[in-house]
């Protein structure tokens, strides 16, 4: 098969998280045409989003970090919501200039149990729809969990896709540079031994991720 390439399209390189639904469309174009000659050259891809500045402020808003009762579930319908929404922007971008995004809710292939992501499809239906010439997309969205709901992150799909196909490379797309020490500067080789501070940060994230 060709190389498999799994994308993270980080919420802070999609959006503006300090301003709540501020998409970056010219950003969102801008990445498609690269996709767009990579795909053309025989790469194959599967994408996840982040929220960003749309499901975060909603999420937080209704305390969805941690599920606790009922009076939560309109943030629930509303994260979930938008989240599509936001997905659904990113589908007619990218699909403007040529490349065949296929979407997929991930609260209806996702649960998480024990405290893990469990993929409740078959990852070969992943592969059949890369052997169609289409780009599979997911996104982090609030799912089922043992807890009643729980949020899954982009970077939870990441990891659990990437473990279980093993792609030529994994790639998060985020507004810095790479991977951040407590002082700013780059993180050039990661390590057992690396020690990552989290930084202070002006934005509203509910999952710790981008």
């Amino acid at each position: 098969m060709s190389k498999l390439i799994i994308m993270k399209l980080g919420g802070s390189a999609i959006s503006d998280k300090s301003r709540p639904l501020s998409y970056r469309e010219d950003w969102v174009r801008k990445l498609g045409t690269l996709l767009n000659r990579e795909f053309r050259s025989g790469s194959r891809f599967i994408l996840i989003h982040g929220g960003g500045s749309f499901a975060h402020p909603i999420a937080l808003a209704y305390g969805l970090s941690r599920y606790r009762d009922y009076d939560q579930l309109i943030g629930v319908s509303l994260t979930s919501a938008v989240l599509n929404y936001l997905s659904m922007k990113i589908t007619l971008t990218l699909a403007s200039i040529g490349l065949s995004i296929y979407p997929l809710r991930t609260g209806s292939i996702y649960v998480i149990k024990d405290g893990k992501p469990h993929l409740l499809i078959g990852p070969t239906h992943l592969m059949e729809l890369i052997e169609r010439n289409t780009i599979p997309m997911l996104y982090g969205d609030v799912v089922i969990s043992d807890d009643g709901f729980s949020i899954i992150s982009g970077d939870d799909i990441m990891l659990d896709l990437g473990s279980r196909l093993r792609p030529s490379a994994s790639i998060f797309l985020t507004d810095v540079p790479g991977i951040l020490d407590a002082n700013g500067n780059i993180i050039r080789r990661l390590t057992r031994s690396s020690v990552i501070n989290e930084r202070d940060v002006h934005h509203i994230d509910v999952t710790g991720g981008s």
